[in-house]
């Protein structure tokens, strides 16, 4: 799966959760992906497992062409081929984390944890490109329960891990000159509850921590419902659960009208 953030960790058996060195992982809830463990020690606390964070970007970056990197969820990785072919002129793009099978970069609390490794190459060698677009977003909508390490996690915890994120982020961008712009989350169109939690909470939370950074931002909610129209709606851009949250007919529409053309100016801009 990747590299487990605790030192001399253990695998837990489902692949998907590891341990401090010297615990033994003990299954409280769900398998696979969504399996969560209590990090038993001899005689001391029990820590939650953790997620192993999954790889960074692995190919070189160009000599020839600028560099843009994309740090997201699975969204980012559905748009990431369009906004690689509109800006094949002026820039090389790649998307962090590289390992594509999940959901990309998860909740907040999981870019928080991982966030180094994707800066790098699996390798551990710094990778340094010249732009960097982030977003974090969707797997925080949920406001009932703890969410599992590394696929959800609560609204309530959006804010703090993105805070705590983005601020070692920015760090590391101004030793580095790295230009940062950071995507607001896109809509959940059809559910009013899950999309009320997108523009309620995470947006705004969002939407306040990169202003006190300064880093630029860019509404990818309003530009969706501008076209497909208010929520709930059943369908757009011809399929059935589209922006609910994943719109494979609409990624390149995104990406060439709302992304791309802000990538490049930042790219054109000393």
């Amino acid at each position: 799966m990747g590299c487990c953030p605790w030192a001399n960790a253990v695998s837990c058996p489902s692949g998907f959760a590891c341990c401090p060195g010297g615990t033994t992982c003990r299954l409280i809830s769900g398998s696979g992906y969504a399996s969560v463990y209590s990090c038993d020690a001899p005689g001391g606390p029990s820590v939650t497992s953790k997620c192993p964070c999954k790889p960074g970007a692995p190919l070189k970056p160009s000599s020839t062409l600028k560099n843009v990197l994309i740090i997201g969820d699975s969204l980012s990785i559905g748009y990431t081929p369009a906004v690689a072919k509109n800006l094949s002129d002026i820039a090389f793009v790649q998307h962090a984390p590289w390992d594509t099978s999940d959901g990309g970069a998860e909740e907040s609390e999981y870019m928080d944890q991982c966030l180094e490794f994707w800066t790098a190459h699996p390798s551990g060698i710094p990778f340094v490109p010249d732009v960097v677009w982030f977003n974090s977003g969707m797997h925080n909508v949920m406001i009932n329960g703890t969410g599992v390490p590394g696929q959800g996690g609560n609204a309530s915890a959006y804010g703090p891990f993105l805070k705590s994120a983005t601020s070692r982020l920015v760090a590391w961008a101004a030793a580095n000159k790295v230009k940062l712009i950071y995507a607001w989350t896109t809509p959940m169109l059809n559910s009013v509850s899950a999309d009320g939690i997108i523009t309620d909470i995470l947006n705004p939370a969002a939407g306040a921590i990169m202003k006190s950074f300064g880093i630029p931002q860019v509404d990818l909610h309003k530009p969706i419902i501008d076209y497909c129209g208010p929520v709930p709606q059943a369908s757009c851009f011809g399929e059935t659960g589209c922006w609910s949250p994943h719109c494979p007919p609409g990624y390149s529409w995104l990406a060439t009208n709302y992304i791309a053309p802000v990538i490049r100016a930042a790219l054109s801009t000393p």
